[in-house]
């Protein structure tokens, strides 16, 4: 298994890994004005960005608000 082979599998799975993170950031940004649960927003972005697929995983598990 070469080199190009490796990036054609693995790019789909950036790109979605990617998307997860916008998607997450934005839900985070519009429900801003709400509240979010155990943490500030500013930490949650910053458990997105720096936590990539886990982080957005645990801010829509964890402290996304149901309101």
């Amino acid at each position: 298994m070469d080199i190009q082979q490796i990036i054609q599998f693995i790019w789909p799975l950036i790109l979605i890994q990617l998307l997860f993170q916008i998607y997450a950031l934005v839900d985070l940004i519009i429900t801003k004005k709400r509240q979010t649960k155990n943490l500030t927003p500013t930490i949650w972005i910053i458990i997105i960005i720096l936590g990539e697929v886990i982080g957005s995983a645990l801010y829509f598990i964890v402290g996304r608000s149901e309101k």
